[in-house]
């Protein structure tokens, strides 16, 4: 297989040329055989060469007695198959296979009803296995071209012929997506719209460090949960939720296995879906956000194509997310085009049963080619919009709402006692007085309205948001005569009120607590029942940036076996807590 570029031997190109098409009297051209390619140039001189000759030679049909066969522009990169079917019956014309060795510029034919665009693919990747896939018209263009053709130089992939126009119309605008999607190595798309000459795409990959795992044995994951559609999720846990387009899970796996399960609905040759689309069509994103205003439907439904004309394009797209699913109430979509171009105001965007009209400009996005970001191995650098379950996260990720905000989590740090010696340990541990080696027993005081039979209880500063999610609030009932703390289990916290635990000792008030009384929250107020050594009685805070001196006991003072106290103190920081007791036989 020979190469012939355009600064080939000319003599040499047009003879390799002739020898491998056959040129019809009518001016139809056609493959005989052989494996050389071509750069646009020499069709259009072996063509020249042949209506310049006195007789015909091979199996070729033209000669000095038929018209001109075709004209070149933009040094030899356009070329222009002429049609003389009125006057001579001749019409020059190529096709597909023809056009599979061709490469380098554009060809047109038919009056320029139909045409070949040239696209030229540069870049480096990391593997040499490394296939482009191509994407015309909402199709995969059917390789021909494995892992590389016409590979002129170092830093060219791919150089091919692509058809952008039929019978008189362009192929979805002549535009098309170039994409890497290789196991192993990072992603790359790049969109491009051909015409005449050779256009450029731009694709470079490198090994992904991140994703090592045979395919097989991640497709084979469980649980993995991509929660697609608008959501408000508070990633910084401080109430003040923000929006997203999805919410990833990885159920009980963890973040290198949903990084890779991700890639694995994109990679190249895939039967799966990712947001109900095609992994093989899906090029990472929302493209675009729009805004919408005027409804004449009912309700959208996620994950499904959507319509619209711009301009007299017909267009396309899957809808990722909508901040209202009932268009009445809808302000905002984000879609992933398919085919056509974007909206533009006024434009009617329809689904199954709901349509909203354009009300303003469209906000167009590149998305990340393998959706997600970046998975460093210890932390998400996220893409656009895309949200994880917040026991997902860790304090050192970043994630980017659908507003552009870049947001991070909180640093949830673990409090662990590990038990040794015991078999029903009891553990108390509480943030450490200001000045007294003892608990502070004073952190707050109750608040107004805590009648018997609540189902929360208030105090009356805002609960300290170090404090950990579920626990026990103990209060010293004064007023009632009260001389030692009483537990109140709660299963969440808000502001300055905890819901107490249904299912605890203490579901709702067992009393009316009066306003002023103290109360303090326990870090750890619990035991470890059952099970061996070492018993473990842990819970979780979030981490606030400055440290919090602690003490407390662990006893175990059953009358058939006792064990001798053990006091215990450290420090919570940004790793949080562990400690671990053995206990003594009394």
């Amino acid at each position: 297989m020979a190469i012939y570029d355009v600064d080939a031997n000319a003599t040499t190109a047009v003879t390799a040329w002739l020898a491998q098409y056959k040129v019809a009297s009518n001016g139809t051209i056609s493959f005989v055989s052989g494996t050389d390619t071509f750069h646009v140039w020499w069709l259009h001189r072996a063509l020249q060469k042949i209506a310049w000759d006195f007789a015909i030679s091979g199996d070729d049909e033209i000669n000095l007695t038929k018209p001109n066969p075709s004209t070149s522009e933009a040094l030899g990169t356009i070329i222009n198959l002429l049609n003389h079917t009125t006057d001579f019956s001749v019409n020059y014309q190529v096709d597909a296979t023809v056009m599979e060795q061709h490469f380098g510029g554009s060809v047109t034919y038919n009056d320029g009803d139909d045409e070949y665009g040239g696209l030229i693919v540069l870049g480096t990747v990391n593997l040499a296995s490394t296939e482009l896939e191509i994407i015309s018209d909402n199709a995969l263009l059917t390789s021909h071209w494995s892992t590389g053709k016409n590979q002129t130089d170092s830093q060219t992939l791919l150089r091919i012929c692509v058809k952008t126009r039929t019978s008189g119309a362009d192929i979805d605008g002549k535009r098309v997506i170039v994409k890497a999607n290789e196991w192993f190595d990072t992603y790359a798309v790049w969109r491009t719209t051909l015409g005449l000459g050779e256009k450029v795409a731009a694709i470079n990959t490198a090994n992904d460090p991140q994703n090592n795992t045979a395919l097989a044995t991640v497709q084979g994951y469980a649980g993995i949960l991509e929660n697609a559609g608008y959501a408000l999720l508070d990633i910084q846990s401080d109430g003040n939720p923000q929006p997203f387009y999805c919410e990833w899970d990885y159920a009980g796996n963890d973040n290198t296995a949903l990084s890779e399960w991700i890639k694995s609905r994109m990679v190249r040759g895939t039967s799966d879906t990712i947001f109900g689309l095609d992994g093989s069509f899906f090029t990472g994103g929302p493209t675009m956000q729009v805004p919408v205003d005027t409804d004449t439907g009912t309700v959208w439904v996620q994950n499904e194509i959507v319509t619209w004309t711009e301009s007299g394009v017909p267009s396309s797209g899957v809808l990722i997310a909508a901040d209202d699913m009932t268009s009445s109430g809808t302000t905002a979509l984000w879609l992933h085009i398919l085919t056509g171009i974007n909206p533009t105001d006024g434009t009617v965007i329809t689904g199954a049963t709901a349509s909203n009209a354009v009300n303003g400009s469209v906000l167009t996005y590149t998305p990340d080619p393998e959706h997600y970001g970046t998975w460093t191995g210890t932390a998400w650098i996220g893409a656009y919009g895309v949200g994880f379950v917040a026991g997902n996260l860790g304090t050192n990720d970043r994630v980017i709402d659908l507003d552009g905000d870049i947001l991070a989590p909180p640093n949830n740090v673990s409090i662990s006692i590990s038990t040794n010696g015991a078999v029903d340990p009891h553990v108390f541990l509480a943030v450490k007085d200001g000045v007294l080696n003892a608990p502070d027993y004073t952190d707050n005081t109750v608040g107004a309205g805590n009648t018997s039979g609540n189902s929360v209880f208030v105090v009356t500063s805002a609960i300290d948001p170090a404090t950990p999610p579920s626990g026990s609030v103990l209060v010293l009932d004064t007023t009632g005569g009260g001389v030692t703390y009483e537990e109140l289990e709660y299963s969440s916290w808000n502001g300055s009120t905890y819901t107490l635990d249904v299912g605890g000792l203490t579901p709702t008030l067992p009393k009316t607590y009066t306003s002023g009384d103290p109360t303090f929250t326990a870090i750890l107020y619990d035991s470890a029942v059952g099970g061996s050594d070492p018993r473990n009685i842990s819970t979780s805070l979030i981490y606030q940036g400055s440290t919090i001196d602690v003490v407390g006991w662990v006893r175990h003072g059953d009358p058939a076996a006792p064990n001798k106290p053990v006091p215990i103190s450290g420090t919570i920081g940004p790793s949080g807590l562990n400690l671990t007791v053995t206990l003594d036989a009394e």
